[in-house]
């Protein structure tokens, strides 16, 4: 797992861009398919905003899947933006690919920030986020192939983001 150092003018500002980019195409996979619900959307960009403030996420990671196995995907990769690319814009979540049979997954990934904090810090971060999440693993992705398609950056901080589509 890599580890990064936030730029001097990261804000909670940066945090928010990043956090409605990512509710952005989420709100899109809600447009386009059953999940995730119109209520989950604020709890999501909530909490992905409070973590990245905070430098506690290392991925982030949406779909559907299928008997464990991704059916699509969307995934971001938190890390240090190195001025070396502009932030490009929201949305391209793919349409039209057939969920039936599948459910909604969002999972997130917690950097070494988060593991390095004792148990009481955790406790005042958890107390700040809408949900707390239980554990759960990635589907299988090992039939389909995983392009980088867009990149959200703010304040020295990147969201890689890529898409996986299934061969099935």
């Amino acid at each position: 797992m890599s580890s990064y150092t936030y730029a001097e003018t990261f804000t909670r500002t940066h945090a928010k861009r990043l956090a409605a980019r990512v509710t952005t195409d989420l709100r899109q996979c809600h447009l386009l398919y059953p999940d995730p619900s119109e209520s989950m959307l604020e709890q999501y960009r909530a909490e992905l905003e409070e973590l990245i403030a905070g430098n506690y996420v290392a991925r982030y990671q949406f779909g559907y899947k299928r008997e464990g196995r991704a059916v699509w995907s969307l995934r971001y990769i938190v890390g240090p933006d190195g001025d070396l690319v502009s932030s490009g814009p929201a949305g391209g979540v793919p349409a039209g690919i057939d969920v039936n049979g599948a459910t909604f997954f969002n999972l997130l990934t917690f950097s070494y920030h988060w593991a390095a904090l004792d148990s009481a810090d955790k406790q005042k971060v958890e107390n700040l986020l809408p949900f707390i999440r239980g554990w759960d693993s990635l589907p299988d992705d090992a039939l389909g192939t995983w392009t980088r398609d867009r990149v959200y950056a703010a304040g020295g901080v990147l969201l890689d983001r890529s898409i996986f589509r299934s061969w099935l």
